[in-house]
C-alpha cells in the first residue's frame, strides 16, 4: 500500500459512445470512498488483478488492508481471488480525490446516501477523470439522473449497486439514467460480469432501483407481522431462512409462481389461486416508523441475535454466504 501524489492528466476531449474505454484497457481503478462497500470493491477488484486508487479522507490503509486480508479465504475458495495472499501493494492512498481518479481507467463512487454528497462527488469526479471513463456509483436507491445533475459528462453515469457483503453477494444492478449512453451501460455490464458477478440491467430507473424494493416490500410485512404479534421475531425470521428463502436461493419469485401450477405453469396458479392472492394483497399492513415502532423492531432485532455480537453473526454470515453461492453456482450451470 502506498501514498501518491502524482501529475493530474487533463480531462479528454468528448467523446463518441463508440470510443469508451475498452474493457480490455482497464487496468486501474478508482474508489472514491472507502466504507464498507469500497472495502468490498477493493477486495474484489485486487482478486481480479486490478491496480487500486482510493481517495477517502477519513481512510485507514491499515484497516482496508486487514479486512481484504480476512476476505481473500472466502474469494478463493469462490475460484474469485487465485493467489495464496492479496497484493496490497496494487492499492494506493490519495489524500487528494483529484489526483486519485485522474490516472485511473474508471472509477466507482461509494460516498454517502445523500443525493447532495454524491452528486458533489460525482461532479468532481467528472470534472478530473477523462471523458471516455465509466463512473459507477454504488447508490443503493438514488436514480442516476439525479447523480448526473452537475456533471459535464453525464453519459458515463450510471449506477451499479452491490449487495452486502459486497465482494460476496453476486447480484450487481446496473442503472442507467435520462442520459446515460447505452454503449456505458453495455461496457459497465462486461466489467461487473468480469469480476465474477452477475449483473442485471434495469430497463428504466426508480426510487431504491429493484432488489431494495423487493426487500422493502418483504421486510414492510415482516416488520408489520412483528407489530402484530402474528409469532415470535425468531419465527418470523425462520419463515424466510426455512421457507421462501430456500427456494429463492435457487429461483426467483416468477418462476416459483410458475412451478407452482405445475404441468399447467403460471396460468394454472392463477386460476387455482387468483382469488387468494387478491385476498393477501388487500390484507397487506403497512409500518409507518415512529420512534417507538422503530424501538419495537430494535428490541425484535435483539430477540434474533440471541446475545451474541453483531461480528460474530457476520462472520457466519459471510461463512455460510461462500456455501450458498458456491451451490448456486453448481446448480444454475446445471439448470
Amino acid at each position: 500500500m502506498s501514498s501518491n501524489a502524482g501529475p493530474v492528466r487533463n480531462v479528454v476531449s468528448p467523446m463518441t459512445a463508440a470510443h469508451f474505454l475498452p474493457l480490455s484497457a482497464i487496468r486501474t481503478i478508482g474508489l472514491v470512498g472507502a466504507g464498507s462497500v469500497g472495502k468490498g470493491w477493493a477486495a474484489l477488484l485486487l482478486a481480479r488483478g486490478y491496480d487500486i486508487a482510493v481517495h477517502d479522507p477519513a481512510a485507514d490503509p491499515a484497516q482496508i488492508g486487514a479486512f481484504i486480508t480476512q476476505a481473500w479465504p472466502a474469494l478463493r475458495r469462490l475460484h474469485i481471488a487465485t493467489t495464496e495472499q492479496p497484493d496490497l501493494s496494487r492499492l494506493s492512498f490519495f489524500p487528494d480525490l483529484t489526483t486519485a481518479v485522474a490516472g485511473a481507467d474508471l472509477v466507482f463512487e461509494n460516498g454517502p446516501e445523500l443525493v447532495s454528497a454524491k452528486t458533489d462527488l460525482i461532479a468532481r469526479i467528472d470534472a478530473a477523470l477523462p471523458a471516455d471513463r465509466l463512473i459507477l456509483s454504488s447508490s443503493g436507491g438514488i436514480r442516476p439522473s439525479l447523480l448526473q445533475a452537475e456533471a459535464a459528462y453525464p453519459e458515463r453515469i450510471l449506477v451499479a449497486h452491490p449487495f452486502n457483503p459486497p465482494h460476496l453477494v453476486p447480484l450487481v444492478e446496473i442503472v442507467g439514467g435520462e442520459r446515460t449512453d447505452a454503449a456505458a451501460t453495455i461496457l459497465a455490464r462486461d466489467f461487473i460480469a468480469g469480476l465474477g458477478k452477475r449483473p442485471i440491467i434495469l430497463k428504466r430507473e426508480m426510487v431504491g432501483h429493484l432488489t431494495n424494493r423487493i426487500q422493502a416490500a418483504v421486510l414492510r410485512e415482516t416488520f408489520h407481522c412483528v407489530l402484530e404479534d402474528v409469532a415470535s421475531p425468531q419465527d418470523i425470521d425462520d419463515a424466510l431462512r426455512f421457507g421462501l428463502g430456500v427456494r429463492w436461493a435457487l429461483m426467483g419469485g416468477i418462476m416459483t409462481f410458475n412451478l407452482a401450477g405445475g404441468p399447467g405453469g403460471a396460468a394454472h396458479t392463477l386460476d387455482m389461486a387468483r382469488r387468494a392472492y387478491a385476498d393477501w394483497w388487500a390484507d397487506l399492513g403497512d409500518v409507518t416508523l415512529t420512534p417507538e415502532v422503530e424501538e419495537r423492531l430494535i428490541e425484535a432485532a435483539k430477540a434474533v441475535e440471541m446475545d451474541r455480537s453483531t461480528q460474530d453473526w457476520i462472520a457466519w454470515r459471510d461463512e455460510g454466504l461462500v456455501d450458498v453461492i458456491a451451490l448456486q453456482n453448481e446448480r444454475i450451470d446445471k439448470a
